[in-house]
This record gives C-alpha cells, structure tokens and sequence, in this order.
C-alpha cells in the first residue's frame, strides 16, 4: 500500500492506494491532528511508502512522518498542476446532475476543498513515474 499526502498549514489531504493504483482511502484532516490520524492509518494499513506533496508546509509534515516511520519509506513528488488535475477528477466523478453538457462548456469549480484528490494524484503521480 502507498500512502499519499497532500501538505497544507491548515490541512492535508491524505489517500491509501494500493501498489497498482486502487483508491482504498481519501479524506482531508486538520494539520494539527495529522500525526494521530497517520499513526492510525499505519496501524491500519501495511504502507510500504510515503508519497509527499514538496508544497506548502511539506517540510513539517516530513517531520512528523519522520517520527512515525523509517525515512527511506518517504518520498517528495512534484505537486505542480495536481490541483487542476484534482478539479478535472472530481468534475469527473461528480457531474452537476442535469448540466452535463454545460459543464464541458463551463467548468464549474467545486465547493469543497480537493486535498484529498490531489493526494490520489501524488500517488498516481509516483506509480506512473516508475520512482
């Protein structure tokens, strides 16, 4: 299992993937809960790696997961354009009902924070690579 973590200062979008690339998990937690919740899912899960967003606050959340697990588990993936990218998935995965032919007009842009989606994303983003 991989585990994705998109870092904020306020929040971080966390997701579990399988090796191949299956979302097993996705959600979005406060910051300062973040090291409670990530030893959680350690417990949960078997993670093999760590797949880390190197934007804001980055620097931090490795240090927590410094903390947690052994540091050659975690790797730093570029987050540039996962958040369009993360607004195209979710578009993707929840069409305005009833507007679908406008929305490939006009892009609506969702209402809810995409940290998690853009977590599914560094993973992706590390499988595809072949890091």
């Amino acid at each position: 299992m991989l585990m994705g973590i998109d870092p904020g200062r306020n929040k971080c979008g966390i997701a579990i993937l399988t090796n191949e690339g299956k979302e097993v998990f996705k959600d979005i937690f406060i910051t300062s809960n973040l090291s409670k919740k990530i030893e959680e899912l350690l417990n949960e899960y078997q993670i093999e790696k760590c797949i880390l967003g190197n934007g804001t606050y980055s620097d931090k959340v490795f240090n927590i997961l410094d903390l947690l697990m052994d540091k050659k588990k975690i790797k730093f993936v570029e987050e540039e354009n996962t958040t369009y990218l993360a607004e195209q998935k979710y578009r993707k995965e929840n069409p305005p009902l009833g507007l679908q032919f406008l929305n490939k007009i006009v892009k609506f842009k969702p209402n809810k924070p995409l940290d998690d989606y853009v977590a599914v994303l560094l993973v992706k983003k590390y499988i595809d690579n072949g890091y």
